[in-house]
């Protein structure tokens, strides 16, 4: 097997942080429109279901992870008077804490797919 499980793992966390990131900046881009909920995608919620399931190919495909359930949820955020639900200070806290660790998953799978290389090279 020339992905193992944590591979599997590192890329589809890479994938989910993504689409959290999206929609954090989709928060932020909404912060002045009335009557707008913020959403949230939990990045750890995603990632345990994905590798508590096996999936068919997962061995090989692991670069597309399943979507399963990634429609983002409504945050609890106390509504201002225009009813919009976005606090930017929390947002942009979550934004780059959302970037550092779609950052350190970069990282990892980088190492992960070096040794692969330099072990098909021979180069170990």
């Amino acid at each position: 097997m020339l992905f193992d499980k944590i591979t599997q793992g590192l890329a589809a966390g890479t994938y989910y942080l993504g689409l959290r990131h999206k929609t954090i900046a989709n928060n932020l881009a909404n912060s002045d429109t009335p009557g707008y909920k913020a959403m949230d995608i939990s990045f750890n919620d995603q990632l345990k279901h994905f590798m508590s399931k096996s999936y068919p190919g997962s061995k090989t495909a692991f670069l597309a992870p399943p979507v399963l359930f990634l429609e983002p949820d409504l945050t609890s955020g106390e509504p201002r008077m225009d009813l919009n639900t976005v606090n930017v200070d929390q947002e942009l806290v979550k934004l780059s804490q959302n970037t550092i660790l779609h950052n350190t998953y970069l990282q990892l799978l980088s190492i992960k797919f070096r040794t692969i290389k330099s072990a098909i090279s021979g180069n170990i």
